[in-house]
């Protein structure tokens, strides 16, 4: 492999001095003037143009939020040697992650910026709105009815395993859940108009909190247009999850991101939507139902209780939506 990374950066006119192996795709290099960050992609040829295109419109855009990428000597922003695709950035320490709080408000204050600057608007019939929301509408009102039959199954067996007993004990919540949501998407797919605006934007694709780095965000191999509360749902999605969610320090930072792009009342419920989606945890009991798991009990258990704190992480967000934008009339699940 030392090999490979000489090669690569012999293509930058870079000669390394020292080579720290930080995960199996990144590598620190040293060169006795600068520190680098050799990133083995995950690019294909199919997908490369798309990646290509991310620097492209950040130079067109001035986009200062996207960590700039060396070129090499051959004019290209990166490296294919093996089918493996190179790319070389400047390295930049990573945050001190005891410091979540500023973590989390940067991040939104670098992420609301870019979605401004890259947005494109267009207008759709509601009838396309509701033919693109059809599937998931239908899935998602099914959930109910699954979890009622399986938490059934489970109560009726002699002695229910632990994963079977938290999933009972979860149910209602869950139920609570399903129906709320289904009850916004409802609404979501009723609006008053008959044309509607619905915005694009550069989308990170995969945003978590390692692709936060300093002033930058990184790794923009699965970037796409789409919708911005994409970014903001997967996001939300890794920050929570654990027994310590900082629920707080989320709805406050989402505040300085709405400074910088400004959803609508549409767009806050789709975000609302997304966060409310039970596919994640039901994916779950259904590999421990069918026996298609090869995980220990142990691990199942944990990442069913996950996947159970994001959805009242997203029950506790509408919440706030309500009280904070008392305009838009989400409804309550009790209706």
């Amino acid at each position: 492999m030392q090999e490979i990374i000489k090669e690569v950066m012999q293509s930058y006119r870079v000669y390394p001095t020292e080579m720290e192996e930080i995960t199996e795709r990144l590598v620190r290099i040293k060169d006795g003037q600068r520190d680098y960050a050799l990133k083995r992609s995950t690019l294909t040829k199919e997908n490369v143009t798309a990646w290509l295109s991310v620097y492209h419109i950040a130079n067109e855009k001035k986009l200062a939020e996207i960590a700039p990428v060396y070129v090499t000597r051959d004019g290209k922003l990166y490296k294919e040697v093996d089918e493996s695709f190179f790319y070389l950035t400047p390295w930049t320490e990573s945050p001190n992650r005891a410091n979540l709080k500023n973590e989390i408000e940067n991040t939104m204050q670098h992420l609301g910026s870019l979605h401004e600057k890259t947005k494109t608007s267009q207008r759709i019939s509601k009838d396309t709105l509701t033919q693109n929301f059809l599937t998931y509408q239908t899935y998602c009102t099914q959930v109910p009815t699954e979890l009622n039959s399986i938490v059934r199954q489970f109560e009726g067996n002699r002695y229910m395993s632990p994963f079977e007993l938290l999933v009972c004990t979860q149910f209602r919540d869950i139920e609570y859940a399903s129906k709320m949501n289904n009850d916004i998407i409802r609404d979501f797919l009723d609006p008053s108009d008959e044309d509607l605006t619905w915005n694009h934007c550069l989308c990170h694709g995969n945003l978590t909190p390692d692709h936060t780095v300093g002033r930058y965000i990184i790794n923009w191999e699965n970037a796409r247009y789409d919708h911005p509360v994409m970014d903001l749902a997967k996001y939300f999605s890794h920050l929570t999850g654990n027994y310590d969610q900082p629920q707080n320090r989320i709805t406050e930072a989402f505040k300085i991101y709405k400074n910088q792009n400004d959803l609508n009342e549409m767009e806050l419920k789709l975000l609302t939507i997304y966060l409310l989606n039970p596919s994640s945890y039901l994916t779950t009991i259904r590999e421990y139902v069918n026996n298609t798991s090869k995980k220990s009990m142990v691990i199942q258990i944990s990442e069913l209780q996950q996947q159970y704190r994001k959805l009242i992480f997203a029950l506790n967000w509408n919440k706030y939506m309500k009280e904070e934008y008392e305009t838009i009339s989400f409804e309550d699940a009790d209706h």
